[in-house]
């Protein structure tokens, strides 16, 4: 395959995921990753998790003197289960809700306690969030990693020259996936600075095929989304988009 080193297609085909694509034409580095909910977790990791700080990186222990109650809500069978307990380590009520928390369904936290500080009125407070457990099989473009990367090249990528980007310069195009594996919600998120070069990206990306869907163990199907970026990786706007390259 024309400008596409052999020892790419080796990593290329042994980390499908979290990065999709990752490659170089003529000197224009690009990639697809996927992009992740705001706060998810992979099944594995549910299961692993033993506190509540193991769901949102956000949420630091320190904070709390003492627990008042953390309620651990789920949807097991269609119907809401909230499991109680009055410290940041998950017992084991509330493990066995999390591991049977119906498939695409989110998993809400909330946290009351007593702040540690150094004030004289101290009143309990409020931490709430919600996370997502991750589908056990990726989307995935029809024929694998290697079409994908193919199609780009012919479609977009040979298209746009190398020295549309200079230093620190990036362009990405966000996309979904839905249920039925079609494509849908395709944008600009940070512009290659050519209006020619943008549609060139976006009508790749909205005439390609459809995908294999994400999908469940119980065989339920969900929607990813995913960028298509281009350029220098280290630019600041990629950690806007929370994809996960390592």
């Amino acid at each position: 395959m024309k400008n596409f080193p052999q020892k790419w297609m080796s990593v290329l085909l042994t980390f499908a995921f979290p990065v999709l694509l990752l490659a170089q034409n003529n000197g224009l580095h690009y990639e697809v990753n996927r992009i992740y909910p705001y706060l998810s977790v992979s099944k594995e990791q549910l299961k692993a998790a033993n506190t509540i700080a193991g769901f949102n990186r956000h949420f630091n222990p320190s904070w709390v003197r003492s627990y008042e109650s953390v309620t651990v809500s789920t949807i097991i069978q269609g119907k809401l289960q909230q499991a109680v307990s009055n410290s940041g380590v998950l017992t084991p009520a509330q493990k066995v809700n999390l591991d049977r928390a119906d498939a695409g369904t989110e998993i809400s936290v909330l946290v009351r306690y007593l702040p540690e500080n150094t004030l004289q009125q101290n009143d309990i407070q409020e931490f709430d969030f919600t996370f997502s457990v991750n589908p056990d099989y990726e989307a995935s473009f029809a024929g694998g990693p290697e079409a994908l990367m193919q199609y780009l090249q012919e479609k977009a990528i040979q298209s746009i020259p190398a020295n549309q980007f200079q230093g620190f310069d990036m362009a990405a195009v966000k996309f979904s996936v839905n249920q039925s594996g079609n494509i849908v919600d395709v944008s600009i998120f940070q512009s290659t600075r050519s209006a020619e070069m943008d549609q060139i990206l976006l009508e790749a990306i909205r005439q390609m095929t459809t995908w294999k869907p994400a999908t469940y163990a119980n065989g339920m199907t969900a929607q990813q989304e995913f960028a298509l970026t281009l350029g220098n990786m280290e630019n600041c706007m990629v950690s806007l988009l929370n994809i996960r390259r390592d």
